[in-house]
């Protein structure tokens, strides 16, 4: 007879990672499946040289006080994001230079309304609860138009049309043809405004992590949670009145009293179950795809942008990049640049060659930076598309008509089966600190229920 575990964690994200470490440390006997070679999920460090460089995740905002916790906790050190000097912004087919964030924007493009408009959305933000935005009484309004139908109707200035669809496409990896509008509300309602999500100082992109972001799930699971089997895909989550059956691919079986499920829906939606998901659950796991994103490390012998007085800091509608950041160390002793492709653009940059996507990388910053951007020491890049257990990054988003016809069930469990991942979350979703918020909730959620089971047993003795 297999072990009886109290619960079996599918997952060995920043979500299954906290939700089994807290379990733990409950005295609960959890055991952690993850079907890569690896922990971290979405959040993914590769050393070079002597330093680490962030292939997934890797900001630490100002107000992700459940990270710093953790943080704090493994005595893992953070530091400042570097954003000192020149940023760029480029806008049909020219460039120029600003300061400080990006929310407040100070150039001499045609960007009449931005300001205003994001008040607006702020304030319908604001309105939602985060637990269930789809009780909003223009929820269904909202839900059932994208937010690129929104900004067609409200936004007048070109330039402040091409900003919005910048930010969702950066900031979702999606594009505002594909996503609810009540789910973009919902992302910003989450992180506590337009400002926060876009910022460096005192925003979402403020403190980075020495080492890297991938070491938090390692740690966690080692150290915490100790019970775990890597390189274990689970195919099928059977359930009975007494209990759960994972199956792994390859033939093993695991029994448990309940499962906390904290892949994202497109691929929870890959598993068997038995008896079958409810239709709500189901219908989630396919109207809810992977962003598509991939995100580019150049290193260089020195910082030579810094001394031309720039930050590194650029955006652009033109693209591949469509926005980078100095991403040197904390000891300025490794110096590089990390840039991002997203939406569509990605997709599309996804079928071709590397060595294609890294000379147009290159050509990108030479254009913003100068020529000797050409001449990297490394180029390092991960297209998380193409990444069997993720399917995308950096969030799975809401397509329309999608939370106010299954939204509820996010986070409802099915069974004896609970659900986190940072698409779940209340606050910060899509980020690292969304993605530990969801899996302490999990976890209290299953200690409920395994008292309850107990006191259950108690009363028939």
């Amino acid at each position: 007879m297999a072990t009886q575990y109290d619960v079996i964690v599918i997952g060995g994200g920043l979500s299954g990672a906290q939700c089994a470490a807290d379990l733990k440390s409950k005295g609960v006997n959890v055991l952690l499946i993850e079907a890569r070679d690896r922990f971290g999920g979405r959040t993914e460090s590769i050393k070079v040289e002597d330093y680490w460089f962030d292939l997934g995740g890797q900001w630490m905002g100002g107000t992700h006080n459940i990270l710093k916790k953790v943080c704090n906790e493994l005595r893992i050190e953070s530091f400042p994001q570097y954003d000192e000097g020149n940023h760029i912004l480029e806008l049909n087919n020219k460039h120029t230079l600003y300061k400080g964030n990006i929310s407040t924007l100070n150039t001499d493009y045609n960007l009449e309304g931005l300001e205003s408009t994001i008040a607006i959305i702020d304030k319908m933000a604001e309105e939602l609860d985060a637990s269930k935005p789809y009780d909003h009484p223009r929820a269904k309004e909202w839900d059932n138009i994208t937010l690129a139908n929104w900004i067609r109707d409200n936004v007048k200035g070109s330039d402040a049309v091409k900003i919005l669809n910048w930010f969702c496409k950066v900031c979702l990896a999606g594009e505002p043809t594909e996503i609810s509008f009540l789910w973009y509300l919902l992302f910003i309602k989450a992180a506590g405004g337009y400002g926060v999500l876009a910022d460096i100082r005192g925003g979402a992109q403020q403190d980075r992590l020495i080492g890297g972001s991938q070491q938090i799930s390692e740690r966690l699971v080692r150290e915490r949670v100790g019970n775990f089997l890597l390189n274990c895909k689970v195919v099928g989550i059977h359930q009975d009145n007494a209990g759960v059956t994972v199956l792994i691919e390859g033939g093993q079986r695991f029994r448990a009293k309940f499962v906390a499920n904290t892949i994202p829906p497109a691929l929870a939606g890959r598993i068997d179950y038995k008896p079958a998901l409810p239709a709500s659950r189901d219908s989630l796991t396919q109207r809810m795809p992977m962003g598509s994103v991939i995100k580019t490390i150049v290193i260089y012998d020195e910082p030579f942008w810094r001394r031309d007085g720039f930050s590194a800091e650029a955006l652009s509608e033109h693209g591949p990049i469509f926005i980078c950041y100095d991403d040197s160390s904390h000891d300025d002793k490794a110096n590089a640049i990390v840039g991002f492709i997203a939406g569509q653009d990605a997709r599309e940059w996804s079928e071709k060659t590397p060595e294609v996507r890294k000379q147009a990388v290159l050509e990108c910053y030479a254009r913003w930076f100068g020529p000797r951007a050409l001449k990297p020491k490394y180029y390092l890049e991960k297209d998380w598309k193409t990444d069997e257990f993720a399917r995308g990054a950096y969030l799975a988003f809401a397509q329309p008509g999608t939370l106010t016809a299954c939204g509820k069930s996010l986070r409802e469990p099915v069974g004896r089966m609970h659900f986190a991942g940072t698409e779940t979350a209340t606050q910060w979703i899509g980020y690292m600190e969304g993605a530990l918020e969801s899996g302490l909730r999990c976890s209290k959620e299953l200690q409920s229920r395994l008292q309850q089971d107990q006191q259950s047993y108690n009363s028939k003795l």
